[in-house]
């Protein structure tokens, strides 16, 4: 907005404010001056019976009680404040005519000056009026007329043209205050967004290392727009209170919009001061569950180091037992702390936390499905971190164990996700365990033809089994024959080793062993259903026959 279209919306103001002056002194005395706020400005406390205020120039002066004749206390009350202003606006007003003159049982405070054209007598003091009160006539009529002439006096000073100068001056100061805040708000606005740009790449880059530069910058000078928008509309919130505040009329305005402001922040103190024993209530709890969170991460940690050992406890078991008896204090410990929460004994509060709990317990039934199996698959240890394992049709090497899944590298490098309940559901084969338990077995199968012997056949296999490495020689290798087939016999070789890590090499070394073996001793491999003929001796192998015929068979 405009600093111009601001000022003459403050001038506006301080013009209607001259009006409301101007035409509450210009009231008859039979329209009543609307009351913004009865403030009882006497120490007079009622007791006894309800009274009828009066209160001509806003404040109440005092309390009038019972009526004379037809005249309702109402009626009563108003005439009076009538009387009051009238004698306020009569131009030779003297404090001094202002007299108490005792007629019959009543003091009446009569006002002596010929000049004086209005009634005289302003109000009367009877027997009941001093009683209400348990005070003589003389001395509640003295106090009457006093107050009378204290209002009188403070309305002519209020209204005067001494005072008028003051309350200008007050509103010229006041535009030019907000005129120059306006001016050095904008001119401090602009030279701090010039010194962000200055620092886009620099310390802009540095705190938000996450986002781009410019990112960054739009996010400071939206910040920064805020910011003087708030500004400014405090400002002129400050000077409207002023503007009001200056004038006798509009006062009230000016304290009802500030406590527009006040009496939130005012409840807001009640209510953190009123909750502050609740909330060091909270601070205690969480205080000792943070120092028994560390208490037991450090001994998870020396377990998990086996520095602390417990007789069939598994050093892997620490962490997933950590996370169960955190996961227990955590909902222990809110179910302490939420008496103390803010409102959280009404229904509402109750009503959404039954909703989040049917939320969450509809829509979590896998991942609660997944978490326990988790556990099961923890605490049963069929395989842990680093052993070489077949779950399915995937055999690799198990790289991490979550609370939801478990994750296996194959031999290619391939990181496959399996939900534990999967794991669960199917058989899985743990390489490792038994590499390291009993050794494990590694077997490849070879087919020869009927005419080979078979002791020849043993002896070249087990000649294949001394040459492999990474096999355990302390078990000694066997050959199995498995299968008669049409044209040919199979033999298998086993062997062991301890290092399942080892599968792909040592099985890849055995075949290669076993071509090169084979090929040495002049042996032919036969494959399934296919025969290579060769016009050669059976116990020399020719590397270039004479003839070659394939063909297949079945």
């Amino acid at each position: 907005m405009s600093k111009y279209n601001i000022l003459m919306s403050l001038l506006c103001i301080t013009i209607l404010c001259h009006t409301i002056d101007a035409s509450a002194q210009r009231r008859t005395t039979n329209k009543k001056e609307p009351v913004i706020a009865k403030v009882d400005s006497t120490e007079i406390v009622l007791t006894q019976t309800k009274g009828a205020p009066v209160a001509p120039f806003i404040d109440t002066l005092f309390l009038i009680h019972g009526g004379v004749g037809s005249f309702t206390v109402d009626q009563r009350a108003s005439a009076i404040e009538d009387k009051i202003r009238s004698l306020e606006e009569y131009p030779l007003f003297n404090p001094d005519s202002l007299k108490l003159v005792e007629f019959s049982d009543q003091i009446n405070i009569v006002y002596d000056d010929q000049k004086y054209q209005n009634s005289r007598i302003i109000i009367s003091i009877d027997t009941l009026q001093a009683q209400i009160y348990g005070r003589a006539k003389l001395d509640l009529a003295d106090s009457y007329r006093n107050i009378i002439i204290s209002a009188i006096e403070k309305r002519h000073y209020e209204t005067g043209w001494k005072r008028i100068g003051l309350q200008a001056l007050f509103v010229i100061l006041i535009i030019a205050g907000e005129y120059f805040f306006l001016r050095g708000f904008r001119y401090g606005y602009r030279r701090l967004k010039i010194f962000v740009r200055k620092q886009r790449h620099k310390k802009v880059k540095g705190l938000f290392g996450i986002i781009e530069a410019e990112k960054a910058e739009q996010i400071i000078f939206a910040l920064l727009k805020i910011l003087r928008f708030v500004l400014i509309v405090a400002s002129l919130f400050v000077c409207t209170l002023l503007f009001f505040k200056i004038f006798p009329h509009t006062t009230g305005i000016s304290d009802q919009l500030l406590n527009y402001v006040i009496s939130p922040v005012k409840k807001v103190a009640v209510s953190i001061k009123n909750y502050l024993p609740n909330l060091f209530t909270i601070i205690v709890i969480a205080f000792i569950f943070r120092f028994v969170k560390k208490f037991l991460r450090s001994i998870t940690d020396k377990i998990s180091d086996n520095k602390i050992t417990f007789k069939g406890f598994y050093p892997d078991w620490a962490k997933p037992t950590y996370n169960i008896v955190i996961a227990i204090l955590m909902v222990f410990t809110f179910i302490m702390i939420f008496p103390y929460l803010p409102n959280s004994d009404s229904q509402i509060f109750q009503g959404v936390s039954v909703f989040l709990g049917l939320m969450i317990s509809l829509g979590s039934t896998s991942v609660i499905g997944n978490i326990i199996a988790g556990f099961v698959i923890t605490y049963m240890r069929p395989f842990k971190i680093g052993d070489r394992v077949k779950m399915d049709d995937t055999v690799g090497n198990v790289i991490e164990k979550t609370a939801l899944v478990t994750r296996v590298k194959t031999a290619k490098n391939e990181v496959i996700t399996i939900p534990n309940s999967s794991v669960m559901s199917t058989k899985t084969v743990n390489y490792s365990f038994s590499a390291s338990q009993y050794g494990l077995i590694l077997y490849t199968t070879v087919t020869i033809g009927y005419d080979v012997p078979w002791r020849l056949i043993h002896e070249l296999l087990l000649k294949v089994a001394y040459k492999t490495e990474n096999l355990n020689r302390k078990q000694k290798p066997f050959i199995m024959q498995t299968a008669f087939e049409d044209f040919y016999v199979e033999y298998q070789l086993n062997v062991f080793t301890k290092d399942a890590n080892k599968m792909n090499d040592i099985y890849s070394d055995l075949r290669k062993n076993i071509q090169d073996v084979f090929k040495e001793a002049g042996i032919e491999i036969l494959s399934p259903h296919y025969r290579v003929n060769r016009v050669v001796n059976i116990h020399e192998f020719n590397e270039d026959p004479q003839t070659e015929d394939a063909s297949g068979e079945g």
